[in-house]
């Protein structure tokens, strides 16, 4: 375990807002500050201009033409190989000429048609759309024609990019706007990332045609070769009101506004809302939220409003699209203006070009409202200590890399806290909690964004500390920027450069924002170094997991070698290695943190350097865990049992703690695909001749058993005793599913039991000989269970932050149709529902009918919700946080393969294995008598659907208020 050495930066927030440094003790600690830290750079430009300023970050692309260009056309090749016509976005002075797309004309040389004129035509003023697909692909735009990567920001190849870097922006009245023709920004003097551009009162002029414009990498307020080849991502925070006025006490509407040229994609929350592609004069594109509309027009009165269309014509006049769901229907955003706004945080980004030279007009406006925040940026050099560029295998490397901090208000950690993390490009990632040590992770790049964390009344301190980086690393260079809305100056600093301290004045219903950067500088080194860092694995599954302990491990001047393991002292599995990876297999139920010791090295390319390293791998029970029949859990003491189907020889996902990337507790993309029996095979037993039993023991909180069932499954009586042996549960469950075609369902949950009290229980299953009114088949499947974490455990800590990391923190599990259920019926002494007659509906039957409870025929297991075509059922949760809460349905295709929509958002399901899928952001939001209440709709559209469970997290405390069913036709609706 590494000594953890924390470097500290603080800063005192208050109505007039103190920004202060650590007192000088702790100066050692850091090294250095920024000489002139944002703020402060921020703060002398707004006193000589007399104008508030207030930066947002974005990242700069500056192409070469050429680079690029060829770059279009290797892709352009492979993809249209016979194509006479280079369908590629390229840059150009506007006029490349007839064996490009039209897309890469000047749309002043188009007819409406949409072919190439010899002469200019009244169609300036028009935009193209269609040349970016309509969401996000991975937090980055996706292009539906061939790009070389234009906003890649790992391709630096075809470009320099630059990231990070301020966008000033003039705030007055409320609004923030960036006019290319009233002020500038750009560089002074060479680019760089992680700093401002220089504002100017004064805007920028081509001196060859005295237009003005943006021309960020041109120096000075006179241009006279201007670089017209650059791109641009800027992001912007937002928060939303209900009717989407600025407040409940104005009138006045929410809007964004945008006025340039060429290309330009705004987004919002990874959606396409304004799409102005093409190279065309400068164009109009407008949000407005309160009269949910967007709206694309001709800037001047001489220009013609239209839109040509990839692979169409053209349509004249203003284009205007709706945003939100409203009583017609859906809009871009399938959901309300109302739920949209619950949530506290949204993102809008502007994906900006400019390739048809000629021109470069950008002004932004808008008066998004934003909410107070502390954010925490991670930023790594690409040079090391001596300023020598790193290679960009050695990047790769850091990008795989965690960088641990803590969060400090007032000398507390921040701890069990919600934060939103954000990538490279500023782009939403995902809500997740610090530990209950106030410790969260951040790679390259990154952004944690703590939301209304700052008290308006009182002044709050805030410092941050980065955890010891070890060896291969120099001590961290911090710098931070304040925005509070009456501006700052600063107070006093020494010489050196290592203390600050800054006054902002700020006011209760104003943004108040402070943004910490460290950014850490690798140590340069003449000889092969290795630096070795924990990993961190959660399984969900009894199925084996191939471990790559090296990807996160950082090697430089060789490559990266697995040289040994420790597996002796594994109490619950065994591992061994196999082509450089760990492979690992549980041999009994993980309910504790395995831990897993390895050495690796650097194997030097001159064969001498060679350096080793010692790392840990901490391997997690997820919240609840699912075992195979043939896992060794069950034991089958009596009857004939046999395996059916043949296992399939899958691994689980990594589960890597923080992966964006990987499946939701409880899923898995080795069952994703299962049709039948989960893994391939089952369990099976005939009772024909006389009974049989299986047996199984587990530790935790609950249990399910999964089994197929058919008009011939068999009769059970489940007997559950506790680690005394006294018994604590007995019931029966009659698994035989009748239906008119003799079908068999499969990974059918026949059988839950869940306890508040963790424990080890011993779990005792007899399935009844054949008889008149019993079947004769059984087969087990798998086995569940649920919250099998000891909490007594050494490294229970660990776990807790893991759960955290990946929002899977305070889960709460219920089975669906118990909990629809429960208000309106009584069960027998063996927990079978007894229908009591009431003549409401419940929810929908596999048989295509709505059933009333007392006329409910199906005589088969008692534990899920089955959905036939163009049935639904709908429950509402009580106290629900958008920005807190996560929920995800178990949800299946017992057949295979279904449809099923969430509030009309399609999931396709081909995995008859029960598996959670994340419906969160699908909720529709309401208020209700002060409590924010969430609506789910759960709808199959094609196939038999089956949801079984809904799994909470984030808070423990949630109430089903409102359940829903209808199907051909018909539909009833109770409140509770």
């Amino acid at each position: 375990m590494r000594k953890r050495v924390s470097r500290i930066l603080a800063v005192t927030l208050a109505t007039v807002v103190t920004v202060t440094a650590m007192p000088s003790e702790a100066e050692a600690a850091f090294r250095s500050f920024d000489s002139v830290p944002k703020a402060v750079s921020q703060a002398i430009s707004q006193a000589a201009s007399q104008k508030e300023i207030r930066y947002f970050p974005v990242t700069l692309y500056d192409y070469d033409q050429d680079t690029i260009n060829q770059a279009v056309y290797q892709e352009d090749k492979a993809e249209n190989p016979n194509s006479r016509v280079l369908r590629g976005i390229y840059f150009s002075n506007g006029a490349p000429g007839s064996s490009y797309a039209t897309w890469n004309t000047w749309t002043g040389l188009l007819t409406t048609n949409n072919t190439i004129s010899s002469t200019q035509t009244s169609q300036k003023g028009y935009v193209y759309s269609g040349l970016v697909g309509s969401d996000m692909q991975n937090g980055n735009i996706h292009f539906t024609v061939p790009d070389g990567g234009i906003f890649d920001s790992g391709d630096t190849k075809t470009k320099e990019v630059y990231t990070n870097v301020g966008l000033p922006f003039v705030y007055e009245n409320g609004y923030y706007t960036f006019d290319a023709s009233q002020d500038s920004a750009y560089f002074s003097g060479t680019a760089a990332s992680e700093t401002n551009l220089t504002w100017n009162d004064t805007a920028q002029t081509n001196k060859t045609d005295n237009r003005k414009g943006f021309y960020p990498f041109n120096s000075g307020t006179s241009v006279r070769t201007p670089d017209y080849h650059f791109g641009m991502i800027a992001t912007i925070p937002f928060s939303m009101t209900a009717d989407g006025k600025i407040s409940s006490t104005s009138d006045e509407d929410i809007k964004f506004e945008f006025a340039g040229d060429d290309d330009v994609w705004v987004f919002i929350d990874g959606k396409l809302v304004l799409d102005i592609g093409g190279i065309h004069d400068s164009v109009n594109g407008t949000i407005n939220f309160a009269q949910n509309k967007t709206e694309i027009s001709a800037t001047s009165s001489g220009q013609t409003s239209g839109m040509f269309i990839k692979g169409g014509r053209s349509t004249a006049g203003k284009i205007s699209k709706k945003v939100f769901r409203d009583s017609e229907g859906a809009g871009i955003f399938d959901t309300t203006l109302k739920t949209f706004a619950a949530t506290d945080q949204h993102t809008l980004t502007v994906y900006y070009l400019e390739r048809g030279e000629g021109a470069s007009n950008c002004k932004i406006k808008f008066n998004l409202p934003m909410k107070d925040t502390v954010s925490v940026h991670k930023t790594v050099k690409t040079t090391d200590s001596k300023g020598i560029k790193l290679d960009d295998s050695i990047l790769a490397q850091i990008s795989q890399r965690d960088f641990y901090f803590t969060l400090y208000r007032d000398g507390e950690a921040v701890s069990d806290a919600t934060y939103n993390l954000y990538d490279i490009n500023n782009q939403y990632v995902d809500t997740r909690m610090t530990g209950t040590d106030g410790r969260f992770a951040l790679k390259n790049g990154q952004t944690a964004k703590f939301i209304g964390t700052m008290d308006e009344d009182d002044g709050k301190t805030y410092y941050i500390t980065e955890a010891d980086n070890g060896a291969s690393w120099i001590v961290p260079k911090w710098s931070y920027q304040a925005e509070a809305a009456g501006g700052f100056h600063v107070v006093d600093s020494d010489s050196a450069g290592t203390s600050m301290s800054v006054t902002a004045k700020g006011e209760a219903d104003k943004a108040d924002q402070v943004s910490f950067t460290c950014e850490n500088e690798m140590l340069h080194k003449e000889t092969a170094s290795f630096e070795a860092n924990d990993d961190y694995i959660v399984l969900d599954y009894g199925l084996p997991v191939e471990i790559d302990p090296l990807v996160n491990d950082l090697a430089v001047g060789g490559s990266k070698e697995l040289v040994e393991i420790d597996s002796n002292s594994l109490k619950y599995g065994t591992a061994e290695v196999k082509d450089g990876k760990i492979h690992y297999t549980l041999t009994k139920q993980l309910t504790g943190v395995e831990i897993l010791n390895y050495t690796a090295k650097v194997k030097s390319t001159n064969g001498v350097d060679d350096q080793e390293a010692q790392a840990k791998v901490y391997i997690i029970p997820a919240t609840d865990m699912y075992y195979e029949e043939d896992f060794g859990m069950a034991e089958y003491p009596n009857g004939s049992w046999e395996q059916e189907g043949t296992p399939q020889e899958d691994y689980q996902e990594p589960g890597l703690v923080g992966d964006a990337g990987d499946s939701p507790y409880g899923s898995d993309v080795a069952y994703l695909s299962d049709s039948e029996d989960s893994n391939g095979s089952s369990c099976y037993v005939s009772t024909e001749k006389g009974a049989a039993k299986f047996t199984y023991t587990f530790t935790g909180k609950g249990t399910s058993f999964f089994a197929r069932t058919s008009n011939n499954s068999g009769y059970l009586r489940i007997v559950i005793r506790d680690a005394k042996g006294r018994e604590i549960y007995h019931g029966y469950r009659n698994t035989i599913y009748q239906s008119e075609n003799k079908i068999t369902l499969y990974n059918i949950p026949v059988f839950t039991w869940n306890t508040s009290e963790y424990g080890t229980y011993n779990v005792e299953v007899s399935v009844a000989k054949a008889g008149n009114r019993f079947g004769s088949d059984f087969w087990l499947d798998g086995i569940r269970v649920m919250q099998p974490l000891d909490e007594t455990d050494e490294h229970a800590d660990i776990a807790a932050q893991a759960y955290n990391q990946d929002g899977e923190a305070n889960m709460t599990a219920v089975t669906l149709r118990q909990k629809l259920l429960s208000d309106y019926t009584e069960v027998d002494e063996n927990g079978e529902i007894q229908w009591d007659g009431k003549t409401f509906v419940v929810f929908t039957d596999s048989n295509g009918e709505i059933k009333k409870a007392s006329e409910y025929k199906s005589n088969g297991p008692k534990e899920e919700v089955y959905l036939d075509e163009d049935q639904s059922v709908t429950f509402s949760l009580k106290d629900w946080d958008p920005n807190t809460n996560k929920l995800y349905l178990g949800v299946k295709a017992p057949f295979g393969n279904a449809k099923v929509s969430v509030n009309g958002q399609i999931l396709e399901l081909k995995n008859a294995a029960d598996c959670y899928y994340e419906i969160s952001k699908c909720a529709d939001i309401s208020e209700k008598d002060g409590s924010t209440i969430a609506t789910f709709e759960i709808k199959a559209e094609e196939g038999l659907v089956s949801a079984t469970n809904i799994k909470v997290t984030g808070n423990a405390e949630f109430t089903i208020i409102k359940k829903q069913t209808y199907g051909k036709g018909n539909g009833y609706e109770e409140n509770v």
